[in-house]
Formats: C-alpha cells, sequence, structure tokens
C-alpha cells in the first residue's frame, strides 16, 4: 500500500486552533464532507501500518470521545479488515460519541471489531495506538487517564499517536503531566507548531505528516503561526564574500566576558566567530586570562581589562558586541556590563549578560538575547507559565524589543514579524560550552551583514546541524569544540 504521509515536513505551521477552524472549510473545497475527510484520516494511519509496521499483528487501539475518536475506529477497521488481532479499549463511555466519531464507531462494530470492557493486559500487544484527546487538547489530564498513559509508557509495545499526543498542546507546546508518549505520530492536514518544540518533541516521537489531499485548500484560508525553514531555505541566508573582500568588510566583533578563572567559555565564543567568518575578532577578558585565552588560536585579539575606560575604547572600534559568555557577577562583571551604555551598534546577550540583564530590563533593538528557559524566566521577572513556549519568547520581544532565541528543542526565534522554529539539533548537544559557540556565530553573522534575527535562525540552524554531523560518531562526549569543523564547512 502507498504511503499516505511523509516524512518531509513543510516549511509553515500552524496553531491547532486555525487547523480546527479551517479544517472543514477546506475540505468543502475539495468537494468533501468532514466524514469523508475522517475516513482518509484513518486510511493514512492504517498505511503507516501498512509501510513501518508490517509485523504488527496485536494492536491495542485507546479512543476517546471526539474525533480522534472517530479516526481510531476507523483504523481499527481496517486493521481487522486485513486479519490482524486489534482490541479496542474506549477511555470514555461510547455513549458520549456524536457526529462522526459516532458513524465511524458503528462502523467498526459493524466490522467485528473487538472491544474490551476493562483495561487489558497491554503487555500483549505489539503497537498501542493513540486516539483519545487530538487537536482540542489543553488543561489537565485526569488521573485515569493519566494513569493509563503510564501503564502504555512502560509498555515495550510501539506507541503511535493520531494527530496529536494525548496530554500535549498543539499550539502551546505545554505537554501535561502523564501525557501519552509515542514513538510514531502522525498528524493530519498541516503541521501544528506545537508538536515542533520543547518537551512536545520528545512526545511526539518520529513526526509524520499526511495532508489528506486538502492542504492547498487550506492554506488559502489561512496564514501560518510559524516558519519551519529546511535547510535550503536557512542556509540560503548565508553570506556570500566578493571575490575582492577583504577583513574589514567582514566586521570586527568584540566579545566581553571570561571573569577571574573562567576563560573557557570566552574563548569558546571568540573561536566560533572566527570559525563563522568574522574578519576581525577582539576579546575583552579579565587580566589573569589573557594567556589562556590567546594559547593556540593566535588569531584573537585578547585585552586584559579592568577598567571601563579601556572597554569603551575597545567598542569604538567594533560593529558588533557579544556579552556574557564567563562573565561572571562580580563588582568587574557588572562594570564591564554597565559600560555597554556607551556602544550603540548590535550587542549579543548571553549567558550573566542575561542575568545582568533581567536586573536592568532595557530597550535593545537591533540585539539579540540567547536565554535558556531558567533565564527567560528571569528575564520576565514575573509568574508566567514557562513551558508556554511561543508566548515566553513573544513576551520576551515585547518586553526588549530584540530578536530572541529561546534555546531548547526546536529553539524558537522571533522578533516582532516573524517566528522560526529550528528543525536541527540532537541530544548530545548537553554539553558544556554549546551556547557560548551559538553566541560568536550569531555576532559574525551579523557582522557579515545579516540583520539580528536573520543571523540569529541561520546560526541556530547552523548550530544544530553541525552538532548532529557531529554526533554521527557518538551522541555521548561530543565537545562544543568539536563543531568548529562543521560549521566552517556549512557556512561556506
Amino acid at each position: 500500500m502507498e504511503a499516505k504521509y511523509t516524512a518531509n515536513l513543510p516549511q509553515d505551521a500552524y496553531t491547532a486552533q486555525q487547523v480546527k477552524a479551517n479544517e472543514a472549510q477546506a475540505a468543502q473545497k475539495m468537494g468533501l464532507s468532514l466524514w469523508q475527510l475522517m475516513q482518509r484520516a484513518g486510511e493514512a494511519v492504517f498505511s503507516l501500518f501498512e509501510n513501518e509496521l508490517v509485523n504488527a499483528e496485536r494492536v491495542l487501539i485507546l479512543a476517546g470521545k471526539g474525533n480522534n475518536a472517530g479516526d481510531a475506529y476507523l483504523l481499527a477497521a481496517h486493521l481487522q479488515q486485513t486479519g490482524r488481532q486489534v482490541l479496542v479499549y474506549s477511555v470514555f463511555s461510547t455513549t458520549l460519541l456524536q457526529g462522526d466519531a459516532l458513524k465511524a464507531f458503528q462502523h467498526a462494530k459493524l466490522c467485528e471489531v473487538a472491544f474490551s470492557a476493562g483495561w487489558p493486559q497491554q503487555g500483549n500487544f505489539d503497537v498501542i495506538v493513540d486516539g483519545v484527546f487530538g487537536t482540542g487538547f489543553s488543561g489537565d489530564l485526569a488521573a485515569p487517564v493519566a494513569a493509563i498513559f503510564q501503564q502504555c509508557e512502560q509498555s515495550t509495545a510501539i506507541k503511535v499517536s493520531i494527530d496529536v499526543p494525548s496530554g500535549v498542546n498543539a499550539t502551546t507546546s505545554v505537554v501535561a503531566q502523564g501525557a501519552f508518549k509515542a514513538d510514531f505520530t502522525l498528524t493530519f492536514i498541516a503541521l501544528k507548531q506545537g508538536l515542533l518544540t520543547g518537551q512536545a518533541v520528545s512526545h511526539c516521537g518520529q513526526l509524520l505528516l499526511a495532508e489528506l489531499d486538502v492542504v492547498e485548500a487550506f492554506k488559502t484560508l489561512t496564514l501560518p503561526s510559524a516558519s519551519y525553514l529546511n535547510q535550503t531555505a536557512q542556509l540560503a541566508y548565508r553570506p556570500i564574500r566578493q571575490i575582492d573582500s577583504y577583513k574589514n568588510q567582514c566586521g570586527h566583533v568584540l566579545l566581553i566576558g571570561g571573569g577571574k578563572g573562567m576563560a573557557g567559555a570566552i574563548r569558546l565564543a571568540a573561536e566560533a566567530c572566527l570559525r563563522s567568518g568574522a574578519g576581525l575578532v577582539s576579546v575583552a577578558t579579565h587580566p589573569d586570562n589573557v594567556a589562556m585565552v590567546l594559547q593556540g588560536r593566535y588569531e584573537l585579539m585578547v585585552h586584559g581589562v579592568e577598567q571601563t575606560e579601556d572597554l569603551i575604547e575597545l567598542m569604538g572600534r567594533a560593529d558588533v558586541v557579544v556579552i556574557g559568555p564567563g562573565l561572571g557577577q562580580t563588582t568587574w562583571s557588572k562594570s564591564m556590563f554597565n559600560a555597554l551604555s556607551e556602544f550603540s551598534g548590535s550587542v549579543v546577550f548571553d549567558a550573566d549578560a542575561l542575568n545582568l540583564l533581567a536586573k536592568q530590563p532595557r530597550v535593545l533593538s537591533e540585539c539579540v538575547l540567547t536565554p535558556h528557559v531558567g533565564e527567560a524566566k528571569r528575564l520576565l521577572n514575573e509568574e508566567y507559565e514557562i513551558t508556554a513556549r511561543f508566548n515566553v519568547a513573544k513576551k520576551l520581544h515585547e518586553k526588549y524589543a530584540a530578536s530572541v532565541v529561546l534555546k531548547g528543542p526546536g529553539s524558537l526565534v522571533c522578533d516582532k514579524n516573524s517566528m522560526v522554529i529550528n528543525r536541527s539539533g540532537t541530544p548530545a548537544m548537553a554539553s558544556a560550552g554549546m551556547g557560548d559557540v551559538l553566541s560568536g556565530m550569531i555576532a559574525a553573522l551579523i557582522a557579515q551583514g545579516l540583520t539580528p534575527f536573520n543571523a540569529a535562525h541561520l546560526s541556530v540552524y547552523v548550530h544544530g546541524l553541525a552538532a548532529q554531523i557531529a554526533a554521527k560518531e557518538g551522541e555521548k562526549g561530543l565537545l562544543a569544540s568539536d563543531l568548529f569543523v562543521y560549521i566552517r564547512r556549512l557556512l561556506g
């Protein structure tokens, strides 16, 4: 059977509400009813079994009470008709079913699908299918449902989610406690933004898309909420060096950091800046660190700085500044941070510079902030649902007017008008110094003429892709400095 889905994901993403609000009209434009659309969804999930799960003979299907359950019942009928051993467990009473979901349930019964009156022993199954909640889920899971999903997680069966893993908010990316954790998620019509970032990524497993032949009509009805740029689109932003280029045309970056005894972070950031194409790279660090930062990388111009007057002089020669790697929060650190008020160009804020900024908020147009979730919470300085990653990124931009990189799986990069969800990266990046490398890359690309926003999303993508390539030699033990050779190749 031909696969009715793809792993080659498109470059546009939408909120779950956008998909839900427009799917009926999209179907109508294509001459389809919602019942026919549900049938296509059931067939798409069935094609996953025919192509990826061909050896699965014993299948447990968990069904809810809405249209997601309807998809599950239709899948059960297809599997039953091909001779597989199928058992459906209805998580809620089937008396709650209405409309097309009820019609699908009745069809499954006509096909003699077996229904379990109680919770079965899930160890007897090759695959467990989650068809409990769909795009409309938000909030918390009821304790009995969470308990069912916990038992599923303990099973060795392959787990498949229909459209959205139950317990995941497909708009905000918030994952409820006890949410279903899938090995495959087959989502319908269009990519939902909440499946592409944060903790939701690990709950989706391999994300697949079945457009159900209505996506072109759907695109005429609403605009994407975010971009999910692929390699070709991202690398098209790379700065092109002219044949008569010289170093001063490629930008001068000054990196400020490396408090006493903390030379490593600023060295990593500075070398990343060189490897990303900056023409000149200067480092302002604590005097004790000069020899260590300079050792083995003599292309760097390293300055031991104690007085803010000396730093101001260095800033006068720079096009772009990075502040934060290894900076610390000492008196020296604070004086270096406060001297930034004398610089009028673009600044990349990272690490301790973000923590100092949280105490002294200011408008930072043409700058870039690179927080992880903990730093983001401090920058917002208020009670906020930090797991709602899209809202956090937007709120940071609103407060600081800077381009924002909210780091993590599916890092988000946003400014006033755009949101890019990063599609590169690997768990191997859970290693010291990775963020320092990223900050140096962003500054180098700004120095070469990219806008802060474009420099940020291109750097995040290349950083993650370089790590993916490097991790082929081993996911554990990857060092931040291992990325340099691949960053250089990717940026050309």
